[in-house]
């Protein structure tokens, strides 16, 4: 018979296998994940993972529908593996917000699919977190979000000093295109969304002429954009050719001019693609921001339209978290459904060129789907940017051991005491290992190392004859004898120690 090869031939590229050594990291986060917005008042609730089709289609934009990995079932109707939660929950909720008192604080994580191009941050298969407040228009409530957005970020072991949140309003945009004479907005909202994407395809287009593998085009790709948000450290892993250099230097104008060719594709005179452009690039800390947008000859609604980024601006400073917010008039989010104040959040070094969340205000999502009118704000936070974030920067915690103390009995002849106190301390709530085999006491000491078991009862004929046993701190080296009926509080201290 033929052999079989690797396990390439058996998984699909992009959806991950979860070792335990990955899956306990991930564990983590998810565990930040839900431990943040229930300090909150958030309560969490799940949905199908498969939805029809149609539910994506009313709202979400073709970018996501395009992403989706598509089923039919045996009845031939169209169906998606979810790529996002938000409309399952205003399909959710439109069907039963009467029995909910408002504000409705919910938050779920689900496991979503999206049918991306693999790439570092980027994979088919992952969690995501999605917490919403709906029921309020007011910014307090937008704010409340982002504060809970940063709380996660910082929670997982980021400070203030790694990560951005970048903010923006909807309504902002649109009064600037409008003003302009224009009526395009989803076209140009998603083009202005696609800025990245539009940098990243004329980059490697340009690379694809220099004889480089396709692969090496797109590492070098990503390191230029890395280099244009910020990352200096990018410019020194670039190869040294002259093409790489040279696009390197004139970024500005690259991106300029494709933002612009863009921007011109969908039916703009160059002149207004220039003022859109240039609109799209004033960032900076809040109130400096609005300073200068109200400096600029912006007509009377547009400069109206800065109102919620003015009140949003006085509630960050008050939740302390205005030093890790910025305003981005680039920001837009793609999808169709939000109608105000949106924002994501950034790796201040650039490392990954992809947002870590993001988020934003849907004021008419859920009567879309029949219910009544309940306006809503909140985000989406993968795993997969943040994790890898987390691992380059080395601050996620070591990997929990599978239990807190090994039983190792010293011959066959303790395995019934034993097994008798692994049940008792695992009724305590205390994780406890044993392996209830013919093995020598050195074999139980080694197994218990090799897992970083930081305990060891080591379970005696002597130690019996006394109602004890002899503990070892397998850190220390430490060994002192505890009566079993004092164990379990033992290794409790020692835990909280």
């Amino acid at each position: 018979m033929a052999g079989i090869r690797r396990d390439r031939e058996f998984a699909i590229g992009g959806f991950r296998d979860f070792y335990p050594e990955l899956y306990g990291k991930i564990e983590m986060i998810l565990d930040v994940f839900r431990r943040i917005p229930k300090l909150f008042g958030y309560v969490e609730y799940e949905c199908p993972t498969v939805e029809p089709l149609k539910l994506y289609q009313l709202k979400s934009g073709e970018g996501l529908i395009a992403e989706s990995f598509r089923v039919t079932d045996r009845k031939e109707r169209e169906l998606v593996l979810r790529p996002e939660t938000t409309p399952s929950l205003a399909r959710m909720l439109a069907a039963q917000q009467q029995f909910y008192p408002r504000p409705i604080r919910w938050f779920s994580i689900s496991r979503v699919f999206r049918d991306e191009t693999q790439q570092r941050g980027r994979v088919k298969e992952f969690w995501q977190l999605n917490v919403d407040l709906l029921g309020i228009e007011d910014v307090a409530a937008d704010a409340e979000v982002i504060n809970v957005l940063a709380d996660i970020i910082k929670a997982i072991g980021f400070s203030s000093t790694d990560f951005v949140i970048r903010i923006n309003d909807r309504r902002l945009v649109e009064s600037y295109i409008k003003s302009l004479g224009l009526t395009n907005f989803t076209g140009i909202i998603r083009t202005l969304d696609r800025r990245d994407r539009i940098l990243q395809e004329l980059i490697e287009d340009s690379l694809s002429k220099e004889k480089m593998k396709a692969r090496q085009v797109t590492e070098v790709a990503l390191l230029l954009r890395r280099y244009a948000k910020g990352d200096k450290e990018a410019l020194t892993k670039l190869p040294r050719k002259k093409k790489i250099r040279e696009l390197a230097k004139n970024l500005p104008s690259i991106i300029q001019k494709a933002m612009i060719e863009a921007l011109e594709d969908i039916g703009l005179s160059r002149e207004l693609a220039l003022k859109l452009f240039e609109f799209s690039t004033i960032c900076g800390n809040p109130r400096d921001v609005l300073r200068f947008m109200n400096e600029l000859n912006l007509n009377p609604e547009t400069l109206q339209s800065l109102e919620p980024l003015r009140q949003l601006a006085s509630h960050l400073e008050e939740l302390n978290i205005d030093d890790c917010c910025e305003f981005d008039a680039s920001i837009a989010r793609g999808l169709d459904y939000y109608t105000g104040i949106v924002f994501e959040a950034w790796d201040r070094s650039a490392n990954i060129p992809r947002a870590i969340a993001g988020g934003g205000r849907y004021d008419d999502l859920v009567d879309v789907f029949g219910g009544q009118r309940l306006p809503g704000t909140g985000f989406g936070f993968g795993e997969t940017v943040i994790l890898a974030l987390a691992e380059e920067k080395g601050i996620l915690p070591p990997a929990k051991p599978p239990a807190s103390i090994y039983l190792a009995p010293v011959s066959t002849k303790q395995l019934p005491k034993c097994r008798e106190l692994a049940s008792q301390l695992r009724q305590k709530g205390i994780p406890t290992l044993l392996n209830g085999y013919s093995w020598s006491l050195s074999k139980h000491l080694d197994a218990a190392g090799k897992r970083n078991i930081p305990l060891v009862a080591i379970v005696g004929p002597r130690e019996l004859a006394n109602e004890a046993v002899n503990v070892r701190d397998m850190i220390s080296g430490e060994e002192r004898q505890v009566k079993i009926d004092e164990l379990s509080r033992f290794v409790k201290g020692y835990l909280v120690r």
